[in-house]
């Protein structure tokens, strides 16, 4: 699946998606930012997380963030 298509389904089922730079990307938004001048957050299960327009966006490629919507509709 596209990154475009996967958005648009990201976006239709609650999510607030986001593409990222890179096109193997995109960025799903978790939560508000507790300090809005960090920049990014990695924890300690290898997760990403970066600080955009107040917000921490969670960075996923394609076929992953694909696969959460599939297993959530589910």
């Amino acid at each position: 699946m596209n990154r475009e298509k996967v958005i648009q389904l990201a976006n239709q089922s609650g999510f607030v998606a986001k593409p990222c730079a890179s096109e193997e990307y995109i960025a799903i938004r978790a939560s508000e930012a507790e300090d809005t001048n960090e920049r990014m957050r990695l924890t300690e299960n290898g997760q990403v997380f970066i600080v955009d327009e107040g917000y921490y966006w969670q960075v996923g490629t394609v076929e992953d963030v694909a696969n959460a919507i599939r297993a959530r509709s589910n």
